[in-house]
C-alpha cells in the first residue's frame, strides 16, 4: 500500500479492484482511500472519504455503491455514513445510523438492505442492530444480537443467514458465534470457534467455506480457521506468515484472499500475503 495503516477497510468493487479507506496511519486517523489493481500489482489513490474514521465498515450495495458506516476518530464513535461512486471516484453523506458505533459490522443481505450489528460506544459493547435501506435512504431497528460484542465479523452465507463471530464484550475475547435470519429477524447460536478473537477478518469463500483469520487475544495471532455452514464447524488450517489484528481481508476475482496491513503490537504493518 501506498500508507501503512490499520483500522481500515478494504472491499472489492464491480470492476474487481480493492478500495482501502481510512484508519489510523503515523498518530493520525486518515480519510485517504487507495485502489489496488490485482492485475498489475499496484495502489493508486482515489478521492478521500468526507470524514477521517478508523474501525468504521465498507459495504457493496447492489447498485455498486460503496457504502461507510461509522467508526471512530479519536473517543468520538460516529454515526455518519457516506456513499462512494466507483464510476465517478466521489464521496457523498447519506443518513446517520440510530446508534453511534465503531467496532461493528455491516452485511448487505440478499434482500439488498444492509445489517449493522453491535459495536461499542466508548468501550461499551452493543447488542443492538439495525437495517439501511438504499431505496430510501433509512435506517430501522431489528432484532438484537444474543451477545453483545464488538471488533467481531459478519458474512452473508449462501444460504443468506449471516454468521457473527468472535469479538470482545468490554472484558473477554469472545470464540461465540450466532446466525441472523433475515426472513424471521432472529438471532441463534451456532458452534464457538476453536479459538477466541477479535479484530480478525472472516471471507467466504467461492466453495462456500468462511475463512477466519488473525486478530488478538491478549497478543496479535497467525492463526486461521474455517466455518463450514454444511456442518456448523470449524476446522483449523495453516497460520498466516505474519501476526495481525485490524487488517483487512478481501476475496479477488481468482478467488484468492488478498490480506494486507493491521498492527502485530508493536508497529503498524504495509505488509500484504495471499491465501
Amino acid at each position: 500500500m501506498n500508507h501503512a495503516r490499520s483500522e481500515h477497510t478494504a472491499s472489492v468493487l464491480i470492476n474487481g479492484r480493492v478500495l482501502v479507506t481510512g484508519g489510523y496511519s503515523s498518530d493520525n486517523w486518515v480519510n485517504s482511500a487507495e485502489l489496488y489493481d490485482s492485475s498489475t500489482e499496484t495502489w493508486t489513490p482515489t478521492a478521500s472519504m468526507i470524514m477521517p474514521r478508523g474501525r468504521h465498515t465498507a459495504s457493496i450495495l447492489t447498485n455498486g455503491k460503496l457504502l461507510i458506516v461509522g467508526g471512530h476518530i479519536s473517543v468520538d464513535v460516529l454515526n455518519s455514513t457516506e456513499l462512494y461512486d466507483p464510476s465517478t471516484e466521489t464521496w457523498t453523506s447519506t443518513a446517520n445510523t440510530i446508534k453511534p458505533r465503531t467496532s461493528h459490522t455491516t452485511s448487505v443481505l440478499t434482500n439488498g438492505k444492509v445489517l449493522a450489528a453491535g459495536g461499542d460506544i466508548n468501550f461499551d459493547a452493543l447488542d443492538s442492530a439495525e437495517l439501511y435501506d438504499p431505496s430510501t435512504g433509512t435506517w430501522t431497528p431489528t432484532a438484537s444480537m444474543i451477545m453483545p460484542r464488538a471488533s467481531h465479523t459478519a458474512s452473508v452465507l449462501t444460504d443468506g443467514k449471516v454468521l457473527v463471530a468472535g469479538g470482545d464484550n468490554s472484558f473477554d475475547t469472545l470464540n461465540s458465534a450466532e446466525l441472523y435470519d433475515p426472513s424471521t429477524g432472529t438471532w441463534t447460536l451456532t458452534a464457538n470457534m476453536i479459538k477466541p478473537r477479535a479484530s480478525h477478518t472472516a471471507s467466504v469463500l467461492t466453495n462456500g467455506n468462511v475463512l477466519v483469520t488473525a486478530g488478538f487475544d491478549n497478543n496479535a495471532l497467525n492463526s486461521a480457521e474455517l466455518y463450514d455452514p454444511s456442518t456448523g464447524t470449524w476446522t483449523t488450517i495453516d497460520s498466516m506468515n505474519h501476526a495481525r489484528a485490524s487488517h483487512t481481508a478481501s476475496v479477488l476475482m481468482n478467488g484468492k484472499v488478498l490480506v494486507t496491513g493491521g498492527a502485530d503490537g508493536s508497529v503498524v504493518l504495509n505488509s500484504a500475503e495471499l491465501y
